[in-house]
């Protein structure tokens, strides 16, 4: 679900869920696929910890299409809105953000991308939004907190399925 643009600068892409759609003002690109053309958005890894991971060489993010992703630290959505992206029409990503601010920016995301389900709460309580999530295939944290393993293993306990996996952005 990840791809790289060639041309004059390579770029790492998604393919757009929602084509004629930019969440930050990404860049588009259109590809003429037989008949029908193939939106793609350009993946900023200076906005992004997961695509700077992807271009530092991590090559198994377990996100793929289909998936189920719990995604804890969603701020305002960029990063969310590629997950969304790579997961599909068949797959969801549940975007916990505990700023009411942020939460704002990511409720709009939500809106055109019918496969992210925005939870705005605080990640360290699970137990607040155990009804909203079921089990997951992946877990992805960017929580900048001091006791972000804990989080990740509190939540891990209540919505990770066996086999399932988590991947975490340390500061």
């Amino acid at each position: 679900g990840v791809f790289i643009c060639r041309g004059r600068e390579d770029a790492l892409v998604t393919r757009n869920l929602v084509p004629g759609e930019s969440v930050y003002g990404e860049k588009r690109i259109s590809v003429e696929e037989g008949e029908a053309s193939v939106e793609y958005r350009a993946w900023n890894p200076f906005r992004s910890k997961l695509a700077a991971a992807i271009l530092g060489g991590i090559d198994q993010i377990h996100i793929r299409p289909g998936a189920r992703v719990l995604y804890l630290g969603a701020a305002s959505g960029t990063t969310v809105s590629h997950v969304s992206d790579i997961v599909g029409q068949e797959g969801v990503v549940y975007a916990v953000e505990f700023s009411h601010r942020s939460g704002r920016d990511l409720l709009n995301v939500a809106k055109k991308r019918t496969n992210v389900v925005p939870v705005i709460e605080d990640a360290r309580h699970p137990h607040k939004y155990r009804m909203l999530i079921g089990m997951v295939d992946v877990i992805f944290a960017d929580v900048a907190q001091p006791d972000q393993t804990r989080i990740v293993a509190l939540n891990a306990h209540h919505f990770l399925r066996c086999g399932g996996h988590f991947l975490i952005s340390i500061k």
